[in-house]
Parts: C-alpha cells; structure tokens; sequence
C-alpha cells in the first residue's frame, strides 16, 4: 500500500472511529421521555449503536495513535516524537480542559445557561483548575487523551517489551490475565494498555508478520481474513456464555471491542474508498467539542419535543452527521480567522 493510500485509510478510520464516538455521548431517552421507564424503548434502540457499535471507538483510537507512533520507530526518534506529542496531545489537552473548566464557571452564572448545564455555580479557585487542567474534571471526554499522554510517556518500556515476539506475547498476556482477573493499577486504565500495547506489537513487526495490516489484500485474502473474523466471534461468544472462562469478566468486554476494531480495520482496508476529504481529516477538534455540543442540542430538543420518541430517536441517529457539520463549520471559521488558535487546539493536526 503507497503512503498516502495508508494516510488516507487512517483518515478513513478514525473518521469512522469519530463519529462512533459522538453515539457513546448522545444517548437522550430520558430527556425526552422524562423517567428511566418511559424512555426504557427508545433507550434500548439507542444503546444498540452507543453500547454496542460506539464502545469500538476509544480503543481504536488508542490502537491507531500507537500503531502510528512506533511505526518505523527507533530509539533515536523517540525524543522527536515525544516533543511532537507535546504539541498535538498535551498542549490541546491544557487548552480545552481550561476552556472547558472556564466555560463552566461563566454559564453557571448565567440566569439563560444555568438551567440548562443543571450545576450549581461552579468555584472558580487554584485547586479546582488545577483538578480540570491535569484531571479532566469538567471535560469527561478527556480521559481517554489523559491514558494516551501516560501511555505515550511510558513509550520506551512499551518498545523495549514488545519489540520482541516472545516478550510482546507474554506482555500481552499478563496484562489479558490481569483484565480477566479485573486488576485496578493507579491511574492507567488496564484495558488502555492493552490496546495500545498490542497496535504497538503489530506495528514494530509490520515489516514481518504484521505487514498485512499495510498490504492490499485481494478479495481472496479479504474473505479469509474475514472468516477468522467470524471464527473469532464464535469463540468469544462461547467463552462469553454463562458460566463461560470469560463470563463477566472485563477482558471479554476488551476482547469483544478489539474484536470490532479489527473488523473496522478490515472493512476500511477492504473498501475501495475515495480520498478523504479535507472535512474529515479534523477528527481530534470534532471529537473535543463534540459533548458540549451533543448535550446543548440533546437538551434544546427535549425541551422543544418534550415526551417525543421519534424526534428523540431521530435527534440521536443524526446527532454524528450534525456534529461533524457543526465542527467544520466552527473549525473552518476558525482557520480562516484566527489559524494560530486553532493550530494550538487541533494539536497541529
């Protein structure tokens, strides 16, 4: 696969993985519907998309950014691409964390916007901006950027372990033993470094056995990838059951969503897809305005359709397209006019 066809397929991806996303966030039944029990309907159609196809989303995230990271890595890169980091992880992440904290402080001290964020004014002191700048505290959608800035800090032991075949497996199955036994480590989430562990396993051996994942496959080798796909989802469905090995486990949880985010590659890889267009390629600044925006519209419509299961249906169906819509017109306005601001708030991207 040429370089800007592999460029292409990742804007692809995460283009998907970004609208997946804003489904996780939009769920509106009892919005709409006013009790846990009248929107029990509405909810039960939503979550097939939110809880089921959208939980793909995060990890492919966290699959893609390390897939990337040690793509064609050495020791003497790692200080370039940590300062790169700095500018397209940490810095965006300060940013909108502060931004967000602010917009807080000011709209619960609005009369118009109080009742509308449902939260007491919010103090405005050292100690609760320094909780929103490092931990995310009025920006929820941010954990999953506060696990990549750790997992990308541990980077050298990441590469030191999985470089090698044999340490890489047993990595990954120490860190699957501890999911299956739910270890809770200190600030990084299990499930995230397995993820971002494995994309780093493939990706350090794609000139090996993990170039598949950069080669054009035919339609021959598409359907058996495929067929292990399906062979794959059986297995898991029978370690699943009742009583199974993976029974209420989280490691089923986290082999079901790896299970999708190899589908999702494959699909990507398989489609005979267009270049994407430039409205794609900003997936990091959709994805970090999206919540504000999913609430005020989800909020602006119940109060307009109160009790309304359709339009609460067809809100949340179409809230990916208007996300998208609304981040490009945002984003455009603002590399127009202030290109400096946005720069600093994309990451660069």
């Amino acid at each position: 696969m040429e370089e800007k066809q592999f460029r292409d397929k990742i804007y692809w991806l995460t283009f998907l993985f970004s609208l997946l996303v804003v489904w996780v966030h939009s769920f509106n039944g009892e919005l709409f519907m006013g009790t846990p029990e009248a929107a029990f309907k509405v909810a039960g159609i939503e979550r097939i998309l939110g809880d089921g196809l959208g939980q793909i989303a995060v990890p492919g995230f966290f699959m893609v950014s390390s897939y990337l990271f040690f793509r064609g890595f050495c020791w003497e890169k790692l200080i370039p691409k940590w300062r790169s980091r700095l500018r397209s992880l940490v810095l965006p992440y300060l940013l909108w964390n502060f931004l967000y904290y602010m917009g807080y402080v000011a709209a619960t001290r609005l009369p118009g916007l109080s009742g509308v964020v449902g939260k007491s004014p919010i103090p405005f002191n050292g100690p609760r901006l320094f909780d929103a700048l490092v931990f995310y505290s009025y920006n929820p959608v941010f954990w999953y950027l506060f696990q990549l800035i750790i997992l990308v800090a541990l980077a050298p032991l990441v590469y030191t372990v999985m470089r090698g075949n044999v340490t890489g497996a047993a990595a990954l199955g120490i860190v699957a033993f501890g999911l299956w036994k739910n270890w809770v480590m200190p600030l990084l989430n299990l499930d995230a470094l397995f993820y971002f562990c494995a994309a780093a396993w493939v990706s350090l051996h794609r000139d090996t056995w993990g170039r598949g994942i950069e080669e054009s496959f035919g339609a021959g080798k598409n359907m058996a990838a495929g067929a292990i796909l399906l062979l794959a989802m059986g297995l898991l469905l029978y370690l699943g059951r009742i009583g199974g090995l993976l029974w209420e486990r989280p490691l089923c949880t986290v082999c079901w969503r790896l299970w999708g985010v190899c589908g999702a590659v494959l699909a990507v890889k398989a489609a005979d897809l267009p270049a994407a267009r430039e409205w794609m390629k900003h997936n990091f600044f959709l994805y970090a305005i999206h919540f504000a925006w999913v609430r005020l519209i989800n909020k602006a419509a119940a109060a307009a359709f109160p009790g309304s299961a359709v339009i609460a249906l067809s809100v949340f169906i179409l809230m990916p397209a208007l996300m998208t819509a609304v981040s490009d017109l945002i984003g455009g306005i603002m590399r127009r006019f202030v290109p400096n601001v946005y720069y600093m708030l994309s990451g660069g991207r």
